[in-house]
């Protein structure tokens, strides 16, 4: 098995803006299509964890389905990682649009004999772009039984290593890795955000 793959979730319900964030286009190419990319990068395999796998089959990735409908994040989480054929496995949302290819390495760095490895910044963690061993399958199970979907609720229960802000900045200073599109005013700033980039090379 390889050390790490990837599961991007592309579950979300979208309430806040009016379409579906993972086919959002910036500079020409979906927030998705841009995070496969760069994942691939690092990952030999990249999986997407979805309830309607029609809408993904285009791209290039494996294209799961949950297995465990209606359970959110946490959920697809626990979906991602029984499909994944590594014991680890980095999770993103599909409306992450800027991952920093240094801050996920930072992550994988870490992976010694934690069940996860997690940002944390202004003393919360971001449960949304961090690393999840196998052995976290049985925890997440059981507060999926009880219907208890908070993903910081099963942390407590694993073997946790939290990476902090000094960490997180060496290599992501501005934290762009946790900014995701979930209104019509965050896609503007994307926007920006792409632009400036463009524009400082």
């Amino acid at each position: 098995m390889e050390k790490a793959n990837a599961i991007i979730l592309a579950g979300g319900k979208n309430t806040r803006i009016a379409r579906n964030k993972a086919f959002i286009q910036l500079a020409g190419k979906t927030v998705l299509e841009n995070t496969i990319n760069i994942l691939q990068k690092i990952f030999s395999q990249v999986i997407i964890v979805t309830n309607r796998k029609e809408a993904y089959l285009k791209f290039k990735a494996f294209v799961a389905v949950d297995l465990i409908r209606e359970s959110g994040p946490l959920g697809g989480i626990f979906s991602g990682l029984c499909y994944s054929t590594s014991y680890y496995s980095f999770v993103v949302g599909s409306d992450m649009p800027f991952p920093q290819i240094g801050l996920i390495q930072l992550l994988l760095e870490k992976c010694t004999n934690q069940d996860v490895v997690i940002p944390e910044t202004n003393g919360e963690v971001e449960p949304l772009f961090a690393i999840y061993s196998k052995n976290c399958l049985p925890v997440i199970f059981h507060h999926l039984q009880k219907h208890d979907l908070r993903i910081r609720h099963i942390l407590g229960e694993l073997r946790v290593e939290r990476v902090g802000e000094e960490e997180i900045d060496t290599v992501d200073p501005e934290h762009l890795s946790f900014f995701n599109i979930n209104t019509p005013e965050d896609l503007k700033k994307a926007q920006t955000l792409l632009s400036r980039a463009s524009n400082s090379r």
